[in-house]
C-alpha cells in the first residue's frame, strides 16, 4: 500500500475496543465520542462563537475540535504557531478534528486511539467543563502519549467527562508530531530570526496554554489555576514546559505520568530518554534531507506530509524489534529529527539542567509511573546484540548494566533489554524529577506508583496482554474514568480505585495539594510529600492505595552515574 494510503486508512478494529469500533461508522470518519448522548451548548471565545454539546444529565458541556492556532500548512510548515483567524456565525464544536500526520500503530495495541483521519491542519483542542453558570473551576490541560510521533487528543482514553463531573475543566490538545513538529535542519535555522529550528510542537503546546489563559474563563475555568499534565510524551512535554521560558506564567501545577526527558542532551544520535543538542538535531535533519534528495527550506516544504512521515533514516536501522509497529527492526535512534532539541531559544537548557539548577518553573507537582513501564518498548532478541548495544551505549557503566540487567541466554534478552530501557527512559526520569524538585524547588512534590493490572481477558488479542503487570498507560482509564473505551471485565474495585484517583488529582488541580481531598481509604494519615530523606510514594492498587517508601536501588544509582547526575547538579 502506498504511504498516503497507510496514513489515511481505517484499520481493522479488534473486538476488545467497542468504542473505537464506532469510529469506522462515524459519518465524518473521526474518532468516536465516548460518554452520554449530548445536546446543544454555546460559548463565545475570542475568535468566535462555538456550538458544543451538553450531557443528558446537564452536568457536563463538551466542545470538540476547537482551533487554537492557524493551520500550520504551506509556508507556515515549520514555523511558530500563529493566531486563529476569527470566524463569522457559530462554529460547530461537536466532532474531533483530524489528528497530526503520523505512522501507523497496530490496532491491536492499547496505544492505538482509533485515529483514522490525519491532516497537517491539526492545531485543535477539546474542552469538557461543568454546566452553564459554573465558574472558577480548576483546569487540567492534558497532552497525549505517542513518543512525539503518534497519538491524538481524540483518543477515547482521554474523554474528560468524568473529570468534569469531579469539578475539573479538562482540555486535551493536538500538537504537531514527529518531523512536522520537531524537525531541526540548517536551512530552517537559517531562516529563523533566532537561528534555531525544531520544537514547533512544543511551541504549539505553549500556544494552547495561551489560548487557555485567554479563553477558559468563558467555559467556567479559572485561568489562575491551570495544571499541565500528560502521560509518556505528554509527561515529557510537562518537563519541557517547565524548562521553557515561553510558558512561564501560563500554568500553576504539573502532573507527570511516566514522563521521560530528564536526561542530558545528546550531541549525537538520539535516544527516547534524551533531548538532542541543536547541532545533533540539525545533523539528523540533514540526513533526512539526503534521503529525500532536498537541501533547502522551500524544497522541504514541497515534500508531502506522508513522505516525510514514512522516510527511513539510515541511522534508524538496527536490531530492535517493535511489536506495536511491525516492520523491519529498528535502532534506538528512530525518533531522530522528530524529537525535542535544546536549541537555546525554546529550550535554553535541558529539563534536567533546569530542574538541577532550580531554574525550572517552580510549581507543585504530582509525578510517577506504573509498575511495568517496559510494556510497549522495543526489545532485542539475542545476547550478542544485547551485549554489543550495552557496551557501545553505556561505556564505562556497561559492566554494571550487564550485571544489573542480566541476560545469560537469548530467551532472557527481551525482558532484560526492555527493563533496562524502561528504567532509563521512564523510571529514572520520574524518580529524578521528584528528587531534584524536593532538593531545589520551593514547591512540594508528591510521588506515585500505579500498580493495578488491567483486566485484559485471557482470550484477548491485545498485544500488551503478554507483558503483565500495570503496563505503560494503565493508569489512564482510572484517572479519566474512561472504562467504556475498552471492553474489559472491569469490576467495582476498578471503579472505586478510579474514583479515588480522580478525587486526589482533582484536589491537586484545585489547590495544589492532593491532601485537600477527603482522606484516601488506606491512606488515613494523608499522602506525604516526597523528600530525598523520606522518599515516600503512594502505591495505587486495589483494594486501597497505600503509602510506601521507594528506596533508591542499585539500578537507579547506576543510571545516576551514566547520566552524570553529580556533574549536572554541581554546576
Amino acid at each position: 500500500m502506498p504511504a498516503s494510503g497507510r496514513l489515511r486508512k481505517i484499520a481493522t478494529i479488534h473486538g476488545e475496543w467497542v468504542a473505537r469500533a464506532a469510529a469506522a461508522c462515524d459519518v465524518a470518519g473521526l474518532p468516536p465520542v465516548v460518554g452520554s448522548p449530548m445536546s446543544g451548548a454555546q460559548v463565545t471565545v475570542q475568535s468566535g462563537r462555538l456550538d458544543g454539546s451538553v450531557s443528558s444529565d446537564d452536568r457536563v458541556r463538551r466542545f470538540l475540535g476547537v482551533p487554537y492556532a492557524a493551520p500550520p500548512i504551506g509556508d507556515l510548515r515549520w514555523r511558530p504557531p500563529t493566531a486563529v483567524d476569527p470566524w463569522r456565525g457559530v462554529r460547530s464544536a461537536q466532532r474531533y478534528s483530524p489528528s497530526a500526520p503520523q505512522p501507523a500503530v497496530s490496532p491491536r495495541s492499547l496505544y492505538w486511539g482509533g485515529e483514522n483521519e490525519f491532516d497537517e491542519d491539526c492545531l485543535y483542542l477539546n474542552v469538557w467543563t461543568g454546566p452553564e453558570g459554573d465558574a472558577q473551576r480548576p483546569v487540567l490541560v492534558w497532552f497525549h502519549f505517542g513518543g512525539f510521533h503518534f497519538g491524538s487528543a481524540a483518543n477515547p482514553l482521554y474523554d474528560g467527562t468524568e473529570l468534569a463531573r469531579s469539578g475539573v475543566t479538562v482540555v486535551t490538545v493536538n500538537y504537531r508530531l514527529g518531523r512536522l513538529g520537531f524537525l531541526a535542519h540548517p536551512a530552517l535555522s537559517a531562516e529563523s530570526d533566532e537561528g534555531v529550528s525544531g520544537n514547533y510542537g512544543l511551541l504549539d503546546q505553549v500556544e494552547s496554554l495561551r489560548w487557555v489563559r485567554d479563553n477558559i474563563e468563558a467555559f467556567g475555568g479559572d485561568p489562575g489555576r491551570v495544571s499541565v499534565g500528560g502521560v509518556s510524551a505528554g509527561g515529557h512535554s510537562v518537563h519541557n514546559l517547565r524548562a521553557c521560558d515561553h510558558a512561564r506564567g501560563l500554568f500553576h501545577r504539573a502532573v507527570v505520568h511516566s514522563g521521560p526527558g530528564l536526561a542530558p542532551a545528546l550531541d549525537g544520535p538520539g535516544h527516547p530518554a534524551n533531548p538532542q543538542t541543536l547541532a545533533a538535531g540539525e545533523d539528523a535533519g540533514t540526513e533526512l534531507g539526503r534521503v529525500l534528495g532536498v537541501r533547502t527550506a522551500a524544497q522541504l516544504r514541497e515534500i508531502p506530509a506522508d513522505v516525510l512521515v514514512d522516510a527511513t533514516l539510515p541511522r534508524a536501522m538496527g536490531a530492535w524489534i517493535n511489536v506495536l509497529a511491525p516492520g523491519a527492526p529498528t535502532s534506538m535512534h528512530s525518533f531522530d529529527c522528530g524529537y525535542p532539541v535544546v536549541d537555546g531559544h525554546v529550550l535554553r537548557e535541558s529539563p534536567l539542567e533546569a530542574y538541577a539548577s532550580g531554574r525550572a518553573i517552580d510549581v507543585p507537582m504530582l509525578v510517577g509511573g506504573v509498575g511495568n513501564e517496559g510494556a510497549g518498548l522495543p526489545f532485542l532478541s539475542s545476547v550478542r546484540h544485547y551485549e554489543q548495544y550495552v557496551r557501545s551505549t553505556y561505556g564505562s557503566c556497561a559492566e554494571d548494566m550487564l550485571r544489573l540487567y542480566p541476560a545469560d541466554s537469548d530467551a532472557e534478552v527481551p525482558n532484560a533489554s526492555r527493563q533496562l530501557e524502561a528504567d532509563r527512559v521512564f523510571n529514572w526520569s520520574t524518580w529524578t524529577a521528584a528528587r531534584l524538585q524536593s532538593r531545589h524547588g520551593s514547591s512540594p512534590v508528591w510521588h506515585f506508583r500505579f500498580q493495578r493490572e488491567l483486566p485484559i481477558p485471557s482470550d484477548s488479542r491485545v498485544l500488551e496482554k503478554e507483558f503483565g503487570g500495570a503496563v505503560h498507560g494503565a493508569d489512564l482509564p482510572y484517572l479519566f474514568g474512561s472504562f467504556s473505551s475498552m471492553d474489559f471485565p472491569w469490576t467495582n474495585a476498578d471503579r472505586q480505585l478510579g474514583e479515588q484517583l480522580r478525587t486526589a488529582w482533582s484536589a491537586f488541580a484545585a489547590n495544589g495539594d492532593p491532601n485537600t481531598a477527603p482522606l484516601l481509604i488506606g491512606v488515613e494519615s494523608g499522602w506525604p510529600a516526597f523528600a530525598e530523606d523520606a522518599p515516600n510514594t503512594v502505591e495505587w492498587d486495589s483494594p486501597v492505595p497505600t503509602v510506601s517508601t521507594w528506596v533508591q536501588d542499585d539500578r537507579m544509582r547506576a543510571l545516576d552515574a551514566f547520566n552524570r547526575l553529580t556533574d549536572v547538579t554541581s554546576r
